[in-house]
This record gives structure tokens, C-alpha cells and sequence, in this order.
């Protein structure tokens, strides 16, 4: 195709200051919707490119073809036999099929399927001009972006998260016009907010980029970001460098539209100040980046980002120094009382602290979490202190009714840790007083001592089951209490510290735990049954996150079976063996035997056949089923000894070393024999050849 027959596009959703965390998923549904339309419509096109500021939503999709595709469509009529009367005419069926679709019966096809002779068409559309069909594709991307809370500003009473006050539209040079929240599309847009409001006209989708820069706007937020920490390490050189936080980074790349860094300080007495409450109290209020100097050691600076050019410096400094000064005087305040309290008095108070209205206090629940976490530690042989176990359970929550915590909620744990050392706790149990709360995402850290694991373990569980008996869990994309990241840490820590351990018992018995009224409550029936599953189901995402298929991780999984929780450091093991293995030899055709063997047992449970677990050798009659008995036999033992010993690499040799022998036995015995015992003696050998693996992986789930 030539350049005459393609232009780029673009789309700029122009709006008030957007929340930062809307704006990622939004850039995604505007490419997904892009996607589907152009291929609803046979549209080519080149790469579709999404940016935003805070300001700005953007589409470019390049070397978009200047009209659709021709289309051919193939639509089945009724049945040949149906068509032609016994004189060969026509019959009404078939001329109303042809009406139907503007024809003659006479341009009419036969079409033979697999069921059959029908008459067809072959009904041709042909392409559009992409600039009409552009009309229609823009207001629907628009329209199709979802929120989390979305505004109603004007008549026609349509949502959005803020206020739409231009867009542009464009096809090549030419302006798509459309009309949505009372806004026309043009050509023009608005540069930086703060310094200039003024239309900047876009003459073509070529120029966007570099007229809104030359107007101190970043459009590419990837580009925007270098700009920004490029500012930063400027700005900062000549004292010390800036402490890490990515996060801050992503949220500040989409607060501003141009970055310009300050370099701040605050007054060197709260330096006194723990460095986490120093750091978040400059993160929350003004969104800004805690400063190392060279050694090390936290400094008295910040960096604040403005949003523009770096103009008015002074003025910038000034004020960010003023608003931090501020939030650091209330934390030493917080800080200097919390330390007159006593860790204590601050477990008692959470007896006034509700954790959920059917479920009971905070208090109540450390109370649960600590039977729990020794039922653990007894259970799965941790050999944990019982006394430093119980004093980090109860220690665990006190900082919630600190100060500090109650206005920085991001600090729990951690000032829960510091507090706990100023009043002399061993280091471990602090140290545990913070890390139960980990991991606090999916892939986040876990816990680095054995103590914090195992409260963070019972912290967890006990959450999950105390939601699940009262009917709260996640669904869909819900998940208000959370219970989804809990499960993920969960299994997480049970598969770095309990790796071969069963885990359904213990699992089980935590609900034994739960309050009097959620125990009789009718939703807790089938709450364990619906947690193993949840937790199974976390397993697989788990290892999908790791780059292994859907089939790969079934077969793994699905060895677990109904309400069982065990050998989970096995799994990624056995993933790994099984990828490598299904690259040697004729390991592709391992499934369909597997699933064959599957279909017979099924055929037999069905038809009351006996499957004996015990084969009688008398009965086996032919070579081939002599054959394979031997060969499973003496494979047994070898493989009970090499999943023993986690050498899952020579399993799958052993799985490979058979394959001839049951390839043998399909091909020259007849299962289903007239002599019922003989029959059932050879679907009992199937069944015991398939039971070698039942504890390893379920070759059936594979494709």
C-alpha cells in the first residue's frame, strides 16, 4: 500500500486534572477499543500509540489505511432439498432467502457442509471512507472508557472521570467532526494549564508531539519521566542522591505535564524523626522525594516536581518548603506521644477497635491469629519460641491506635516496629511486629525471618476464612477487603517456608477458631471447600505469572484434587521439568494416551465395572498386557524413589521409557474383552498404570 493511501490519526481527549491512577487503565482500554473497532470494520492500520499528562488523554495510530476493506460474507439459506420444488421451480424458501438478501434464486449457491447441501450467498460490502467511519469510531473509544467514579457536568449527562473541554480529531489534515458532552472536535488544543490557556492549533497528527513541546508540554509520559528524573539527579548532585521510590515517580509523571525539580530542605531537628515518617510524611503531603547525602545518611533536603518550565523557582521552593515543615511538625508531635504510651495499654484499646461488624474487634482477631499461629508452629514442626510467638501476635496490631498511624496509615507495622524497639522488644519480634504484613502486592517481598512468616501466615488465613463464613469474597474485579493479595501471600509464604508440607488439616481447623455466631452462620457451610478453591486458584495465577501455559499449570494443579493443599515447593520444580521435557522425543503424544486411559476408566465407572487395585497376572493373556504389567511394575519403585528425591527431570524419562509398552498394549489387546474378568483385569491395569503419576501430574490436562 502507498503512502497515498494511508494518514495518521489522532485523538486528544482534552479534560480537567485526571486522578493518576485512572489514567493507565484508561490508555488501555482506549488501544483495546481502538483494536476492536479497526477490526470490526476491516480498517488496516500501522501501530496504535496511547499517551497522557494529567490534562490529556491521546491516541496515534499510524499508516491507517484511507478506507476499509472490501468484505465478502458468506450467509447459509435453507436446505438444498428445501430450494427446488418436485417440478425443479424454486420453492417460497428460497425466494424469500434471495429477497432477503437483494438477489435473484437464480444467483443463488450450493454450499455442502458437514451437515448437509444449503443454499448460500456470498453477500460483497465495500469499503468505506475511514474518515466517515472515523465518526462513529471516536465518540464510541470516548464513550467506552470506564472509571472508578465518573462526573456528570453537563446536559446531556454524560460520564467521564473530569469535565471534557477539547478534543482534538484528525485524520491526516482533516478534522473529524463529532459532537459528545456538548464538546465539538477541532483541531486546536490547550497547552500548560498554569502558565498559558490559550488554542494551540494542530495543522496535522506529525506536529502534535512537537508544537505541545515547544508549549511546555511532555505529551509521551515514558518521555516525560526521563525528563523528570533527569531534573532530579540534576538538582540533587550537589549534596547527595535521591532515595528510590518508583511509585512516586509513576504518580508524579502523571500529576505534571512538564517536570522542573526544586531542591528543598526542612529544619535539621526532625532529623530526630525516624526516616520512614520523615519520607512519607514529604510523600503524602506534597508529593515529594526524600534526599541521601553522599554517605548515605538521610539529609535535611527534598525535591519537589513543579508542574512547567523552571521558572519561578524561589517561588516553588518556598512553598514546598512551607507545606512539609508543617506535616513534619504534627508527626514529631505524633512521634513524641506515642512514645509516652505505653505497647500495653495500646493492645488493650484495640478491644474498642471493630476489624468487621460480624466478625469482632482487633483485638479478637490477634487473639484467633495467635492459636492459630501455634497450631502452625506445632502442626508443620517450626520450632518457634511460644513465648516470643505470643508477645509478637499481640504486638502485631498495637500501633493502629498510635498517632502516628492513625494519620499516616501507611506506617503501620513499620512504626509498630520502631516503637517496639524504644521500649526494649528483641529485635525479631519488632522486626516480625512489621513484616507480617508482607507481601503487600502480588510479587512484593516476603518476610525474612521465620517468626514474621508464620504470624503473617495465621494473620492471613484467618482473614480469609472469617470473610469466606460470612459469605464476603472477591468477585470479579471486587474485592474490597482484599482477600485476593491475602491469598496470593499466603501461598506465597506456605511455599517458601512449608514447602512439602499438607496444608488442608491445619486449614480446616482454623475455622474451628472463628466466633460462635459466624460458625453457625449458614454461609460457612461450604466456606473451607470455597477457600481451597480460592487458594487453588491463586496457585495457578501464581505460576502463570511465571511463564508456564494454562495446560502446564493445570496438570500440576489439578493433582491436588478436592479439599488437598500440599507439596507446593514441588510445583515450579515439576514446571520446569515438565517444559524441558516436552521438547525431547514424542512427549506431544504423552496427553492423548493419558487421556485415552481416562475416557476407558470413565466408560468403565459408568458401567459398574470393577477396578480391582490388585491385577491378577493369571489373567493376562496377551504379550502385549504381560508387557506392559511388567514394564509398570518395575517403573513403579523407580519412580516413587525419584519424586522422593525431587529429580522430576527422570520422571519424565521414566513417562517417555513406557509409552512404547501402553502404545503396545492399545494397539494388540482389546480392553473391553466378552470375559468380564478379563476385562475388568485390564481396565484395573490401566488404572494402576495411571495411578504411578497420580500423586505426580495429571498428563491428561495437557494439550
Amino acid at each position: 500500500m502507498s503512502n497515498d493511501n494511508e494518514r495518521i490519526a489522532l485523538l486528544e481527549i482534552g479534560t480537567e486534572e485526571i486522578p493518576t491512577s485512572y489514567i493507565e487503565p484508561a490508555l488501555k482500554q482506549i488501544e483495546q477499543t481502538t483494536l476492536k473497532e479497526f477490526a470490526n470494520l476491516n480498517i488496516k492500520h500501522g501501530s496504535i500509540k496511547t499517551f497522557a499528562t494529567p490534562r490529556r488523554l491521546t491516541l496515534i495510530v499510524e499508516n491507517l489505511s484511507i478506507k476499509s476493506e472490501d468484505k465478502s460474507e458468506e450467509i447459509l439459506g435453507p436446505s438444498w432439498k428445501a430450494a427446488k420444488d418436485i417440478n425443479g421451480q424454486w420453492t417460497q424458501a428460497a425466494k424469500g432467502f434471495a429477497t432477503k438478501n437483494g438477489t435473484m434464486p437464480d444467483k443463488l449457491n450450493k454450499k455442502i457442509t458437514e451437515k448437509g447441501e444449503y443454499l448460500s450467498f456470498t453477500k460483497k460490502t465495500k469499503g468505506e471512507k475511514t474518515e466517515t467511519l472515523l465518526t462513529v469510531i471516536f465518540p464510541k473509544i470516548i464513550s467506552s472508557i470506564s472509571f472508578p467514579k465518573a462526573m456528570v457536568w453537563e446536559e446531556s449527562e454524560f460520564k467521564f472521570a473530569r469535565p471534557i473541554r477539547n478534543i482534538i480529531a484528525l485524520f491526516g489534515k482533516k478534522v473529524i467532526k463529532f459532537k459528545i458532552a456538548d464538546v465539538n472536535s477541532s483541531n486546536w488544543t490547550i497547552g500548560l494549564h498554569t502558565y498559558d490557556r490559550s488554542k494551540i492549533k494542530i495543522d496535522s497528527p506529525e506536529n502534535y508531539m512537537t508544537v505541545l513541546k515547544n508549549k511546555s508540554v511532555l505529551v509521551d509520559q515514558n518521555e516525560r519521566c526521563e525528563e523528570m528524573k533527569k531534573s532530579i539527579e540534576f538538582v540533587v548532585k550537589s549534596v547527595g542522591t535521591v532515595v528510590a521510590d518508583e511509585a512516586l515517580v509513576d504518580e508524579v509523571n502523571y500529576l505534571v505535564e512538564y517536570p522542573s525539580a526544586v531542591l528543598c530542605d526542612f529544619d535539621k531537628k526532625y532529623l530526630d524523626l525516624p526516616s520512614e515518617v520523615l519520607t512519607v510524611c514529604m510523600k503524602k503531603s506534597q508529593k515529594c522525594f526524600a534526599v541521601n547525602d553522599k554517605s548515605g545518611k538521610f539529609l535535611n533536603c527534598f525535591v519537589g516536581v513543579k508542574n512547567g518550565v523552571s521558572k519561578y523557582l524561589d517561588i516553588a521552593k518556598e512553598g514546598y518548603e512551607r507545606v512539609v515543615a508543617a506535616r513534619l511538625a504534627d508527626a514529631e508531635f505524633f512521634y513524641k506521644n506515642d512514645l509516652k504510651s505505653d505497647l500495653n495499654a495500646n493492645i488493650e484499646k484495640l478491644k474498642g477497635v471493630v476489624f468487621h461488624k460480624e466478625i469482632g474487634t482487633i483485638y479478637e482477631k490477634i487473639e484467633r491469629v495467635k492459636k492459630i499461629a501455634l497450631l502452625f508452629n506445632k502442626e508443620f514442626s517450626m520450632q518457634v519460641d511460644e513465648k516470643s510467638l505470643e508477645r509478637a501476635v499481640m504486638l502485631s496490631k498495637a500501633d493502629l491506635v498510635s498517632e502516628m498511624v492513625f494519620e499516616y496509615p501507611e506506617l503501620q507495622g513499620v512504626m509498630g516496629k520502631i516503637y517496639a524497639l524504644k521500649s526494649g522488644v528483641d529485635t525479631d519480634v519488632a522486626e516480625s511486629v512489621e513484616q507480617h504484613y508482607l507481601p503487600l502486592s502480588a510479587s512484593g517481598k516476603l518476610p525474612s525471618n521465620k517468626l514474621a512468616s508464620l504470624i503473617s501466615l495465621a494473620d492471613k488465613i484467618d482473614t480469609l476464612a472469617a470473610n469466606f463464613s460470612i459469605g464476603l469474597e472477591p468477585s470479579g474485579s471486587a474485592d474490597p477487603y482484599g482477600l485476593r493479595r491475602a491469598g496470593i501471600g499466603f501461598i506465597r509464604i506456605a511455599t517458601e517456608i512449608l514447602p512439602n508440607k499438607e496444608l488442608s488439616s491445619a486449614i480446616e481447623k482454623v475455622f474451628e477458631f472463628l466466633p460462635e455466631n459466624i460458625k453457625n452462620n449458614p454461609k460457612s457451610k461450604m466456606a473451607y471447600e470455597k477457600l481451597i478453591n480460592f487458594l487453588r486458584q491463586r496457585i495457578e495465577g501464581i505460576l502463570e505469572s511465571e511463564g508456564y501455559s494454562f495446560d502446564e499449570v493445570k496438570s500440576v494443579v489439578s493433582i491436588l484434587g478436592s479439599n488437598k493443599f500440599k507439596d507446593l515447593g514441588s510445583f515450579l520444580p515439576k514446571l520446569a521439568a515438565l517444559k524441558n521435557a516436552r521438547q525431547k522425543g514424542d512427549f506431544s503424544s504423552i496427553s492423548a494416551v493419558f487421556k485415552r486411559i481416562n475416557n476407558i476408566l470413565s466408560q468403565a465407572r459408568k458401567q459398574n465395572i470393577d477396578v480391582l487395585a490388585i491385577i491378577n497376572e493369571s489373567l493376562l493373556v496377551e504379550g502385549a498386557e504381560k508387557n506392559l504389567f511388567d514394564c509398570i511394575k518395575k517403573t513403579k519403585a523407580e519412580v516413587v524413589e525419584y519424586i522422593s528425591q525431587n529429580k522430576y527431570a527422570e520422571v519424565f524419562d521414566k513417562v517417555l521409557e513406557i509409552k512404547p509398552s501402553i502404545d503396545g498394549f492399545f494397539e494388540k489387546v482389546m480392553v473391553m474383552a466378552e470375559d468380564a474378568k478379563i476385562k475388568s483385569n485390564r481396565i484395573s491395569l490401566l488404572n494402576y498404570t495411571k495411578g504411578i503419576f497420580a500423586e505426580f501430574l495429571d498428563f491428561s490436562a495437557l494439550q
